[in-house]
This record gives C-alpha cells, sequence and structure tokens, in this order.
C-alpha cells in the first residue's frame, strides 16, 4: 500500500520513556526535546510540539517536565516539588505577577515549519518583566537551540511588558508563525474517495462526484457533495470551507506546498483513503469499492408556517415566529431582549418579512412543476452542471416575478415608520438556517436596497434573498443532511446597513483550541473585508479573548487576550483596542449565560457554543450585535 503522509507525527518509544527520568534539568539535543514533548494544550497551529518548563524561585532549579507523566504544570509541582495546596491557590499564586510567586510557569514550543523555539506564557499568566527575562535566561542556558530561541509575544500581556524587557531577548510574533506555516488541519477526519486535482474549477466542477477527494488550487464560491477536500489557502476555523467540513464531517486540511508535491499528484485519479490529523495528513492507496451517497434514513421534514400575513417589527419577535420568520429573525429578537440588559446595540429600523410572502410570490412565479421535476432526480450523484441548470430556471422564474404591490407599500411605511434610515441590509432568515445540527452559515444572501433607489430597489434585493433558497450550494448542503426541499421557507430579516462599519467580525462562545476550558474565538477584519470569505491573500486578526472572572465565575481570567494572527490590512496591529476585546468578551459571555438559561443543552458549559456577528460603528465604535445562532461542532 502506497502511503503519502504530509506533517511531523509525534512518536516516541515507550520503552525509551520509561528509561528517561521524569524531569531534566538540561535539553541537549532535538531528539531529548522530542522525548519530552507532547502537542500543546492549546492547539493553536499545527506542527507543534512543546515541552513544559518550570522554574523554582526557592532553590533557583530548571525542570524540563517529561509530557507523558504530567499533563498540567500543577501536578508536576504537586507531586515532584511539594506544594501542597489546591489548584485554586496554585493558579492565583503562580500565574500572577507578584514577586513572590514560588514557579514560573511556561512552555517551549517547537514550530516546525519555521524551525524555531518560542517560550510562551500561558494566556492567563501576568509573569512580570523582571520573572519573564529570569525564566528566559535560565531555559536558554540549558538547551541545545540558543540560536534558534525566541519570546513569543502570544498574549495581550506580555506585548506590554516589551518595554521593561531587555532588548538582547529574541523576540517571535504569532504572525511569523502563522504566515509560515505550510499545514492547517480543518476537519479532522477520515474518509474514502477518488483523488481529483481541480485547477479550473468553471471547467471541471460539472464532472465533480460525491465520492471525488479534491485537491484545489482555487477555492470555489460554493462545493458540491464531496469525500474530502485538500486547499492551499489558510482558513480561519469559522470560514466556509473550514464548516463545510465540520458540518459535513469529511475531511478536510489547507496544505501551501500542495502543488510542489509531485507524490501527491501523482494519486490523481486514485482511490485513497483520505486522514486530517492535528500534524499530519495522509492520503493512503485503498483497495475499496466507492458506491457513493445513499439515503440511510427518512427525509427532514421542517417546521413552517405560512398564516402570519403582516410585517413584524423586531421588538415584536419571539422564539415561537421562527416556524413563520425563520429562526435568524427569531433570534434577532431575542438579541434585543439581551440588548436591553447588556452594554450592546442591535441594528436599528429591524423586521422581519414573513413566509406566507415568500410562498404567495412564488405560487405566482410558477416554480412548482419546475422542483417537483427537480426533486425526482438523483441529486445527490447527478452532476454538478444539470443541478445548476434546474435550480437556475427556478431562480429566474423567483426574479422575472414583481413582487407584490401591497407588500411592498407596507414595507415602505415599516420602514419610515422605524426611524430615519433608509438603507437596509435584506438577510435570508429561513427554517434552513441557524438551527441546531444545521447551521447553513453562508448557504444564501443577503442584498442592500434603499428605499427610493433605482440602483438599489428594495423589491430586487427582496427576490435575490428569495431565490437564493434555491442557489446550488444551499440545495446541494440540504440534500447532504437529507433535509426535505418541500418543507423549506424562506423569511427576511430586514435592518438598517452597516456602509462604513470600522469592524467586522465573528464570534464564537467557546473554546476550539481547547476542549472544555474557558475562551472564545474572535475572528474580526477592517471595514467590511469579509471575515469568513475574505479575498484571497487577506487575513483577519485571530484571537482567543477571555471574560473577566467577575462576569464568568470561572478562575482568574482577567480579560486575557491569546493572540493566532493579526490582520493583514492593519500593519501588525489588532483592529480592536484592549478594552474593546474585553468588552467584547464580556458581553459574549453575559449573552451566553442569558441564553442557557432559558435553553436546555446536552453540552458543558464550557463546551457550548454560540455563533455571533458584530460589527464597531464607524463613527462611535459602539458594539452592534446582529446575528445569533447555535454553533454546531
Amino acid at each position: 500500500m502506497k502511503s503519502i503522509c504530509i506533517g511531523i507525527v509525534l512518536i516516541w518509544s515507550l520503552l525509551a520513556c520509561a528509561q528517561l527520568p521524569i524531569t531534566t534539568s538540561k535539553i541537549q539535543s532535538f531528539d531529548d526535546f522530542k522525548a519530552r514533548s507532547s502537542q500543546p494544550l492549546y492547539q493553536k497551529y499545527g506542527q507543534v510540539s512543546a515541552v513544559k518548563v518550570v522554574y523554582d524561585n526557592r532553590t533557583d532549579k530548571l525542570h524540563f517536565i517529561f509530557a507523558s507523566e504530567y499533563k498540567y504544570h500543577h501536578e508536576f509541582c504537586e507531586e515532584e516539588l511539594g506544594y501542597f495546596k489546591s489548584l485554586n491557590d496554585f493558579n492565583e499564586e503562580n500565574y500572577s505577577g507578584d514577586n513572590s510567586r514560588q514557579f514560573l510557569l511556561a512552555n517551549i514550543n517547537y514550530y516546525r515549519a519555521i524551525d524555531k523555539f518560542g517560550l510562551e506564557l500561558g494566556p492567563t499568566d501576568r509573569m512580570n518583566a523582571a520573572h519573564l527575562e529570569k525564566l528566559f535566561s535560565a531555559v536558554k542556558k540549558d538547551v541545545y537551540f540558543v540560536n534558534k530561541f525566541y519570546l513569543m509575544l502570544s498574549t495581550a500581556h506580555v506585548i506590554s511588558l516589551k518595554p521593561k524587557i531587555s532588548k538582547e531577548i529574541p523576540l517571535l510574533t504569532p504572525g511569523e508563525v502563522y504566515s509560515n506555516q505550510t499545514y492547517q488541519p480543518l476537519s479532522k477526519y477520515t474518509n474514502y474517495g477518488r483523488v481529483v486535482i481541480v485547477r479550473n474549477w468553471k471547467e471541471q466542477s460539472k464532472d465533480i462526484r460525491s465520492t471525488d477527494i479534491l485537491l484545489l488550487e482555487d477555492i470555489p464560491p460554493s462545493f458540491p457533495l464531496v469525500a474530502g477536500v485538500v486547499v492551499t489557502q489558510f482558513q480561519t476555523p469559522l470560514s466556509h470551507v473550514s464548516l463545510l467540513g465540520q458540518n459535513r464531517k469529511i475531511p478536510v486540511c489547507a496544505y501551501s506546498k500542495l502543488f510542489e508535491n509531485k507524490d501527491l499528484l501523482a494519486l490523481e485519479g486514485k482511490i485513497v483513503k483520505y486522514t486530517v490529523e492535528q500534524d499530519t495528513f495522509r492520503l493512503e492507496i485503498a483497495d475499496v469499492t466507492l458506491n457513493g451517497i445513499e439515503r440511510s434514513r427518512s427525509p427532514i421534514k421542517l417546521k413552517c408556517d405560512y398564516s402570519q400575513d403582516t410585517l413584524i417589527a423586531a421588538e415584536y419577535l419571539r422564539e415561537r415566529h421562527s416556524k413563520s420568520v425563520g429562526n435568524k429573525a427569531a433570534n434577532f429578537g431575542l438579541l434585543m431582549d439581551y440588548s436591553e440588559k447588556i452594554d450592546f446595540k442591535t441594528p436599528e429600523s429591524a423586521f422581519a418579512i414573513p413566509f406566507s410572502f415568500y410562498k404567495k410570490h412564488t405560487i405566482l412565479s410558477g416554480i412548482d412543476p419546475l422542483l417537483v421535476q427537480l426533486l425526482q432526480k438523483d441529486n445527490l450523484n447527478r452532476d454538478q452542471g444539470s443541478i445548476e441548470h434546474d435550480l437556475r430556471l427556478i431562480r429566474d422564474k423567483i426574479m422575472n416575478t414583481p413582487v407584490d404591490p401591497i407588500l411592498m407599500a407596507n414595507i415602505e411605511k415599516m420602514i419610515l415608520r422605524l426611524g430615519d434610515y433608509r438603507r437596509l441590509r435584506f438577510r435570508s432568515s429561513t427554517n434552513a438556517e441557524d438551527r441546531k445540527g444545521f447551521s447553513g452559515a453562508g448557504l444564501y444572501s443577503s442584498k442592500t436596497g434603499e428605499l427610493g433607489s433605482e440602483k438599489k430597489p428594495i423589491d430586487r434585493a427582496i427576490k435575490q434573498v428569495w431565490a437564493s433558497l434555491w442557489s446550488y450550494g444551499a440545495f446541494m448542503e440540504r440534500e447532504a443532511f437529507n433535509i426535505d426541499h418541500k418543507t423549506v421557507a424562506m423569511g427576511i430579516l430586514a435592518h438598517r446597513s452597516f456602509p462604513n462599519e470600522e469592524v467586522n467580525g465573528v464570534a464564537i462562545t467557546t473554546n476550539l483550541y481547547r476542549d472544555n476550558y474557558l475562551g472564545f474565538v474572535v475572528n474580526a477584519q477592517l471595514g467590511n473585508e469579509n471575515v469568513v470569505d475574505p479575498t484571497n491573500g487577506v487575513t483577519c486578526d485571530q484571537l482567543i479573548c477571555y471574560p473577566d472572572e467577575k462576569v464568568s465565575g470561572y478562575g482568574r481570567n482577567g480579560g486575557s487576550i491569546d493572540i493566532i494572527t493579526y490582520s493583514s490590512l492593519n500593519n501588525g496591529k489588532l483592529v480592536m483596542t484592549d478594552d474593546e476585546i474585553k468588552d467584547l468578551a464580556n458581553v459574549l459571555e453575559r449573552i451566553k449565560r442569558q441564553y442557557l438559561r432559558k435553553h436546555y443543552t446536552d453540552k458543558s458549559y464550557l463546551n457550548f457554543g454560540l455563533d455571533l456577528e458584530f460589527k464597531l460603528d464607524a463613527n462611535t465604535r459602539q458594539l452592534y450585535i446582529k446575528q445569533m445562532r447555535i454553533f454546531n461542532n
């Protein structure tokens, strides 16, 4: 069996481990480092190995911990160095900036892609500058990689110490680590399929099958059903490509040198077993038969109520309205309630257009016979070109049918009644998105319309949103989840637009990089550059932020900020200030608590996540939250 493995796999002999001491005061070779290393607790990057280090201030001794024996610093200090107090006491005493602190704690990370070692503090560590210099100097004396050893500037606290730290200590930034990675795991699964190299999506997409594993040079606007994906561009965990893999439970990774690897390209047309892991991915030739996708259960029928025949101002939206206006609009009503008690705003001039108006429009447009024909076909395994042709006919009928003039008159009245905003964003709000088990992120359209504008008429914006229910990407994602298309309906959430936003972003209220641990993942960008589907080559701020311990009730966090990388549009600085990020973290924590007070979840509190979209207004930098849904991971 031919197998191609890309990356580094951290494997060592159990026998060798048994012969090594639990701790050592020196690391004399890479084999020595590797024998004591493991994957870091925070898996922010691929191909990183870490050794825990403890400096005991009482004895002035340095200890490099053997990872197979101790997962946490506290365990080692308790069992090997005689620390006898509780874990809470340990954290309070030894992650503070106090001069009397007994232990100095850190990781030494090896970043394979750049062949450098970085001393990294934990995100909640408040070590002072004197102690940080002391620890760095002590480690440097006892390691072989003196010329490759750096201080990692990964937290806002360590960055704040820069003016106080000796200029002789070399610094390593998260941006350097992130930009020089060659491998990134996006969706860690295993599947079988036929390798297909795609260099020209427009020409090749019509031949893609559900059993194909795609090696992609460029990311297409939407994906058919496939068995796995390898891309060359790095992604955020909230990008459409990442979510596609997570939602469909198929292997997806990014490998920047994909098209330089002759062994990988030689697998074209071969059937392989494709596996994505934290530090590597594997393509192994496999002797299996590919049968395509088969239905394993009855179609999922969605709830839909067409009896609501009037527009609903957002202040009156409640959860029960999800059956008549869609989940996005109903959740927006929840956000408005929360904003009365929590320091954020929701976009003004907001209202919902119920399903009933979409239904009336589609009846007038005559799409029902086309839908019947489409749904009688095997769309799971049919070629993309034929499906797109059928869907285009449906969308054209929706777009070519005039919107009910009575509806348009009522929309104008609603806009005038709600305030001074005339330019609005019309956003999809279906019963097939923003729901538990199916987020539908990025599947449907949002369009801008302006009252009285010939360039951006409101009726065209509404029809474009309605028609997006039958886009190829949305249709095929529902196919993948076996959702009954006959029960799907499109409502619309409208609110004032943000043509000059200062910052836009997405936040997840769970720590995607460390299981069962406090921390929120935030992706943020300047202006209106898309965070989840950016222009090719553009990266956004990626960070983990922590609410204040008085808000969260979990340990000592103090509004920590752990930086993964920076926006490529902002000269190596975060697009939000530290205070804005800390305020956002506290708002996110309060929203999460409000939501869970009324909603049962089968996950632990720490592992439960809400997916929220936010903006900072260009003029005031006021925080707006415009969307909330359950994060399906």
